[in-house]
């Protein structure tokens, strides 16, 4: 089921390039909310026509979305009576690229819709009462336009993936640096200190020095950056990961850096803790 705003149906159909119904409309406005494991796609339908919705409450006609994505062959139909609050659950893995969203009502059962907004032209062979057409199970009697969204599978990448910690010989020692012009924070660091991070990270107690120390800086400063321009989550892959982070963990962009750092690398001061 594809969505041709050229197709010409042999029955009245709402759309929006099309006058088949004089003052009728149906949209369907998807929402996404990116979990951890998984998105959830919320739908709400809006149709104006009351003889349409009257056949859906009467389980004659169905909303429908078809959802899907080309770069992992996901494919799925989703029916609801319901015109609010319509949930759909799909594992991350499902969603990658371009996903595409069309929404229909689609028709159960033969049945005949009665509207004085049917375009007359549908009505000269069809009926001897100029406002009733008839329907077959399978017709599509609205549709709307295509819904696209982007999934970056970057951005499901742990906070670490964005950064790139490059040795400077221009800077002296324990100096380091961070440059977040790019869609990865490449922070540039003093030679000693990218030999101290060798040795660190070979450990998991050093690892949580290393967390805590340059990168929980870092962390604090992109923060910053966006707070001083909100633009740049249009611009750069980092900044649209730490914005996704922020949704995830339910933070607000009002509390202070530090806060929020901590939240957003959860309580990395914690993994400190000796064991006695």
């Amino acid at each position: 089921m594809r969505l041709d705003n050229q197709k010409a149906y042999p029955y009245p159909v709402i759309r929006p390039t099309h006058d088949d119904f004089h003052g009728e409309s149906f949209l369907a406005k998807p929402q996404f909310i990116i979990e951890e494991t998984r998105v959830k796609l919320t739908i709400d339908y809006e149709l104006s026509s009351r003889p349409i919705q009257r056949e859906i409450e009467t389980g004659k006609a169905t909303y429908l979305s078809v959802v899907s994505c080309r770069d992992t062959f996901f494919h799925r139909v989703y029916r609801s009576d319901k015109a609010k609050e319509n949930d759909i659950f799909i594992d991350i893995d499902q969603l990658r690229g371009s996903v595409k969203i069309e929404s229909f009502v689609y028709i159960l059962e033969k049945t005949s819709i009665e509207s004085i907004n049917i375009n007359e032209e549908f009505l000269i062979n069809n009926s001897e009462d100029k406002s009733i057409f008839h329907y077959s199970k399978g017709n599509i009697i609205a549709q709307d336009d295509v819904y696209s969204i982007s999934i970056d599978v970057d951005l499901f990448k742990p906070l670490s993936s964005i950064f790139k910690l490059e040795v400077s010989e221009e800077l002296g020692h324990g100096e380091w640096e961070i440059f977040s012009d790019t869609d990865k924070v490449v922070i540039k660091v003093a030679r000693n200190i990218k030999k101290i991070e060798e040795s660190l990270t070979n450990d998991k107690f050093g690892k949580s020095i290393l967390i805590n120390s340059i990168y929980f800086a870092a962390v604090m400063h992109l923060i910053d950056q966006i707070k001083g321009d909100e633009g740049i989550i249009d611009q750069y892959l980092w900044a649209r990961v730490v914005d996704l982070r922020m949704t995830l963990k339910d933070c607000n962009y009002e509390h202070d850096s530090y806060s929020l750092a901590s939240k957003l690398m959860d309580f990395p001061f914690s993994r400190l803790e000796v064991e006695e």
